[in-house]
Parts: structure tokens; sequence; C-alpha cells
């Protein structure tokens, strides 16, 4: 039964998207079905995939999927504004994958931090330790952003044992600690979602928190900007976390195109992108502003 209801969803997806769905969205964006970037079948179905969520409703999904595994029961997907309505009207933006693989001469840091201000927005950085050059922590820091831990590299760690997971946690986290206040959140996210019972435990022996989210679509792997905008923007709403990730020149590079649509969109429904802490501080205030 639970394989009919996915299928059915999912014809009801396609045939929505193609013959029942507005041509332009609330936010100004044409629906995917009018873009003119051509998609491989892959990635067409990446975007289906992503749309069928939206379709569903990311929090439902997001309930499922912490029924199913435990080792998500502490992590931090969203803010509900009903239980926290210290939310209304906010988003936490974050960047996975900061900041720039390779040679430091590809960085879109200063494109990404300039178009962050030009919609007076603010995000928490994912670094990956060994792609942060510099002063990039500093530059992140002076504009008002926020850097949390995504390991070394973007790779799986859910085969390493406790100990190696630790020691490589560890490595970004000596590159940050410096830069954190001690009474700020340490946030970490698993590089691809992948998260074991092992590796939660080490996260809560190290007082740290582990945070996905509510908003999605694989952005790093949909070349069509329009396309991607357009389903973060159908599944956005106030509390979400949203995870996008860090373009830089030659790859990923379509993925400034999609945060620039994507905060367009946010600022004509007066949503306003803040930190992850920010966020979390603001759910912690009650209907009297009290925390």
């Amino acid at each position: 039964r639970v394989w009919l209801c996915l299928i059915g969803a999912l014809v009801w997806t396609f045939f929505f998207q193609f013959f029942l769905m507005p041509q332009m969205t609330e936010d100004g964006l044409p629906r995917g079905r009018l873009s003119a970037v051509s998609l491989t079948w892959g990635q067409y179905g990446l975007w289906l995939l992503w749309d069928l969520v939206a379709s569903l409703g990311p929090r439902n999904v997001v309930s499922l999927a912490k029924g199913i595994f435990p080792q998500f029961a502490n992590t931090t997907f969203y803010f509900s504004p009903t239980s926290s309505p210290g939310v209304q009207g906010l988003v936490a933006l974050t960047i996975d994958d900061g900041i720039c693989r390779g040679d430091q001469a590809k960085s879109m840091l200063p494109e990404v931090l300039t178009l962050l201000r030009t919609f007076s927005a603010k995000a928490t950085f994912f670094l990956s330790s060994h792609y942060v050059h510099g002063n990039d922590v500093q530059r992140l820091l002076f504009e008002g952003h926020e850097p949390a831990n995504h390991m070394p590299e973007d790779r799986e760690y859910s085969s390493f044992s406790a100990k190696s997971f630790e020691t490589a946690l560890a490595e970004t986290d000596d590159l940050l600690r410096p830069f954190l206040k001690a009474s700020a959140p340490r946030w970490f996210r698993a590089p691809q979602g992948r998260l074991t019972k092992e590796m939660a435990q080490v996260l809560q022996a190290r007082n740290m928190s582990h945070a996905l989210g509510d908003c999605y679509a694989d952005d790093w792997a949909i070349p069509d900007p329009m396309r991607v905008a357009s389903v973060y923007l159908r599944q956005v709403q106030e509390g979400s976390v949203v995870i996008m990730h860090m373009p830089q020149k030659g790859f990923r590079q379509h993925t400034y195109e999609s945060l620039r649509l994507f905060l367009r969109g946010l600022q004509k429904r007066k949503l306003q992108a803040v930190t992850l802490g920010e966020l979390l501080a603001h759910a912690a205030k009650t209907e009297n502003g009290k925390t």
C-alpha cells in the first residue's frame, strides 16, 4: 500500500506539473516545464522527486523519517511557528560545502557575500575544513554570517568507526573553535545527510547539534536554477531550515543563480533569511518576547 501511495503521488505530481499548475508561481518564477534548460532523465527525476516532497509537505516527510531512523531524533529540521512563535517571518539559510575546492582563485565567496548583502540575508555556512582558504572564516563573521562544521571534505563518513569519525570531526572543529563564542551553538551537518547512531553519540558527547532541514532540492545536482528555485519556494515556510550549496567557478556554479532566485522569492513573500543560530534564538522567545 505504501508503494501504491508513492506511485500515485508521483503520477499526480507529474500530471499536476504539466496540466493543472499555473504557468507562473506566486514569486514570479516560470514553472519548471517552461524552463529552457535541458536536463538528463536523472536530473529531471531528481527535480520531480523534490517537487513530490513539496506536494506531500516536507514536514510530513521529516516526521516520517524521524520515526524510522532513531539517530535523527535530536536533529534540528525546522522550528514550528505554532510552538515557537518567535520564528514568524524568518527562515534559516544554510549553505553547504564551503568555501572552495582546490584553487582559491575559483572561489565565489565575494560574489555570494555581495548577493546576501543585497538581500539583507544572513546564512550559516557549513564548512569543510579542506576547502577553507586564508581569511574565509573572518570574512563570513565580518558580514554577520555563522560558520559551522561539515567535516574536512564532502564525502560520506558513515562508514568510519566512531574513533575515526571523531578524529575527522575534531579537525574541522579545531579550525572553527577560535571564531566561535563559548555561548554559541556548535552546529554540525553530516555530509550527504548520512548520520549513524555512533556519529550521533559522538556529537552528543561533544555537545554539538546536528542540523538538516525541511527545504531542499538537490540544487548542486540540477543545473536549472528556475526549476530548483521554484521547488525551494514551494517548500519553504516560516521557521524552515533551507539547505543550499556553495558555488565556485567551474563547479556547481549554477547554484549561485538558484540562490539569487530563491532570495528574490523570499523577499517577495516577506520572509527574512537569518542564520541557524539566530533562528534558534528567536524560537526560544515566547509570545511576550521573553526567553
